[in-house]
């Protein structure tokens, strides 16, 4: 009965072992993507108070790459980022050719900023579509690599982008950093999709429900 016992005991610590490494070696593995948003951008060409004569055709901007990764850094190929001007809801024209953000290699848990500029071809006069207001599709590419404890894994490609309306000072219209994400190039009635979708309007459902039963 002692070796029933004491082979019972083993295989239950092997078992227990094996699991328990299982685990760790999938936690190891386990990774979540960066988050890219538009820091900032700004357009002398649309800025009101320069003065007319002046000519400028550069387009400044800042991206801000987030690693939310506890214990993985992050390896970034070039970044290129495409800045276009929408000519109605739908339809927009590309203004400047790819812009690349140099490779870098970002820490766990750390922020960075990367400010950039590209040259746009062409005027930026409001299209007769849009109301007389300016929007700007801002798209990225890239591929990036996690570290994991001594090695890098294989690269996995990233892209995506958003929609910014600029005003009369040549900057966005909403001061907060723009999240880099699925957003379709397409601009809902004049206005930028509404953000947060059914769920904010939770609460006013779960009011309205909480009136109607009582």
């Amino acid at each position: 009965m002692a070796e029933q016992h004491s082979c019972c005991s083993c295989c239950f610590s092997f078992i227990i072992t094996m699991g328990l490494t299982a685990l760790f070696f999938w936690l190891s593995l386990r990774v979540d993507q960066p988050k890219f948003y538009l820091e900032s951008i700004y357009v002398p060409a649309l800025n009101r108070s320069l003065p007319s004569t002046t000519k400028n055709d550069t387009v400044l901007f800042k991206i801000k790459f987030t690693n939310p990764n506890k214990d993985k850094g992050i390896k970034y190929d070039a970044v290129r980022v495409n800045i276009s001007v929408f000519l109605s809801q739908n339809t927009t024209r590309l203004l400047s050719n790819s812009t690349a953000v140099a490779p870098f290699y970002q820490g766990r848990q750390k922020k960075a900023h990367k400010p950039s500029s590209a040259s746009f071809v062409g005027n930026l006069t409001p299209a007769a579509g849009m109301d007389g207001k300016v929007y700007f599709r801002v798209d990225f590419a890239t591929a990036v690599k996690y570290k994991i404890l001594f090695w890098y894994t294989k690269r996995h490609g990233m892209w995506g982008g958003a929609n910014v309306q600029i005003n009369n000072g040549g900057v966005k219209v909403y001061p907060k950093p723009v999240r880099l994400g699925n957003e379709p190039p397409r601009i809902v009635n004049g206005a930028p999709e509404f953000r947060g979708g059914y769920r904010a309007l939770l609460p006013l459902f779960l009011v309205a429900w909480i009136m109607r039963t009582h």
